[in-house]
């Protein structure tokens, strides 16, 4: 998926991006759909954004 045989690593996204990237996904879909009580707790459970 991230290319086969090459030896550079920094192509493959870390856990820590990868999780970010998520947690901003779902809270502007949250927002998007109009659910901002939602986003509001999302943000407070712990997800950084």
């Amino acid at each position: 998926m991230y290319g086969k045989g090459k030896s550079n690593s920094s192509a493959v996204p870390s856990d820590s991006q990868a999780r970010e990237k998520l947690a901003l996904y779902v809270y502007e879909y949250l927002l998007h759909v109009g659910a901002q009580k939602s986003a509001q707790t999302f943000l407070s459970e712990g997800f950084s954004v």
